[in-house]
């Protein structure tokens, strides 16, 4: 299961109109704006047995929620592939349109500069959680490849949130060359009444044997 093709293919977690406060992400930094695009390259058979699998190693996670309404924290696991997200919400968030906004940047190897590579914004985070709580389809991806500790509704009520064993991987789409990855998300309330409840950050060292500089 890829977070990135989940996101784009379920129909409630749409892109919609609101009205974002349009504040700068806390450790996005915007060295770049364009979009980063590889060149072309023409797959060879020889291609195929050389290039195996990524090895991903989780080197930073930021994570931030708002003081007023949690404590979140996040922990990688011993081998740096896996992390879990803890989430103690101190009191009700009793919005229903929270916004969720992700981005993926990387820093090729041999490079200075990172670029953004993909960015979603404005998808309506309670129409995700009301799909995951009726759609089994969707249950069932994420649930074979993590653990929620509670089925997610808004508004939020008050109570402990965790998610485990979220890997690595999940995070990033397939292609990849070598380089420093970082995956971004967070939430904001739609009516800017609250300016970003929660964020994360996960920069991630993606080598891949065999591939091309």
């Amino acid at each position: 299961m890829n977070f990135v093709w989940l996101a784009l293919f379920f129909p409630l977690f749409h892109l919609i109109n609101c009205n974002e406060n349009g504040s700068k992400s806390l450790w996005d930094d915007e060295e770049e704006i364009q979009v980063y695009q590889t060149p072309p390259h023409v797959l060879h058979i020889k291609d195929i047995f050389c290039f195996q699998k990524p090895i991903y190693r989780i080197e930073k996670i930021n994570i931030f929620g708002d003081a007023r309404y949690m404590k979140a924290t996040a922990q990688a696991n011993e081998n740096r592939t896996q992390f879990s997200i803890n989430v103690s919400l101190q009191r009700e968030l009793g919005s229903n349109f929270l916004i969720f906004n992700i981005k993926l940047r990387v820093r090729p190897a041999g490079k200075v500069v990172f670029v953004t590579l993909f960015q979603l914004r404005g998808l309506y985070l309670c129409g995700f959680f009301q799909e995951f709580t009726s759609n089994t389809m969707m249950r069932y991806f994420l649930e074979s490849e993590m653990q929620l500790s509670h089925i997610i509704a808004c508004p939020l009520r008050a109570t402990k949130y965790s998610l485990k064993n979220v890997s690595a991987k999940d995070l990033y789409p397939p292609n990849l060359q070598n380089g420093t990855y970082k995956f971004f998300a967070e939430v904001v309330e739609g009516t800017g009444e609250i300016a970003k409840v929660f964020a994360l950050q996960v920069t991630t060292d993606i080598q891949v044997p065999g591939a091309q500089e």
